[in-house]
C-alpha cells in the first residue's frame, strides 16, 4: 500500500495537545491532511480503515509517549510489528528528554521529539520533521 505524501496521523490522550497540533498543522502546512486518535487502539484502528477502503496510509505518524493502556512505547513496537505499517516514518512525542526514551526509539527506527512549547518551536520541529521524512506539500 502507498503512503499519501501529505498525511500525518496524530495519536495522544490529551485532547488539548491535539487540538493544538491540529491548529498549528493547519496554519504552518494548510496542504495537510490531519487524522486525529485519542488513544493507540484508536490510531491502529484508522490505520486499519484506511487499509480496508484502500486509501493510502499517512505519510508520518505522531505518537505521544505517555497514554494510559496502550502508552508510545507499545504503540512504536506494535506498527514496528505489523508488516504492513513497519515502513511508516513514526515519530514519538513526549514531554521529557529521557536518554531512555531516544534510545529506544532510534532502536525501532523512531525519531523522539520533546514537545515545543511555543508556537515557534512547533514550528520549527515540524518543518524538521517534515524534512528528515521527506514529507513534499502540494499547492491548494
Amino acid at each position: 500500500m502507498h503512503r499519501e505524501p501529505t498525511t500525518i496521523l496524530y495519536i495522544d490522550d490529551d485532547q488539548d495537545d491535539l487540538l493544538i497540533f491540529e491548529e498549528s498543522v493547519s496554519t504552518l502546512y494548510p496542504a495537510v491532511t490531519l487524522y486525529k486518535a485519542q488513544s493507540s487502539e484508536a490510531g491502529m484502528n484508522i490505520l486499519n480503515k484506511l487499509e480496508s477502503e484502500r486509501k493510502p496510509f499517512p505519510s508520518l505518524i505522531m505518537i505521544d509517549m505517555n497514554m494510559p493502556k496502550m502508552n508510545g512505547r507499545e504503540t512504536l513496537q506494535h506498527i514496528r510489528n505489523n508488516k504492513k505499517w513497519q515502513h511508516i516514518p513514526v515519530a514519538i512525542f513526549t514531554t521529557s528528554a529521557n536518554k531512555e526514551d531516544i534510545e529506544f526509539c532510534r532502536n525501532y527506527g523512531s525519531a523522539c521529539i520533546t514537545k515545543p512549547m511555543n508556537f515557534t518551536d512547533f514550528s520549527h520541529a515540524l518543518q524538521k520533521l517534515f524534512n528528515h521524512c521527506n514529507i513534499h506539500f502540494s499547492e491548494k
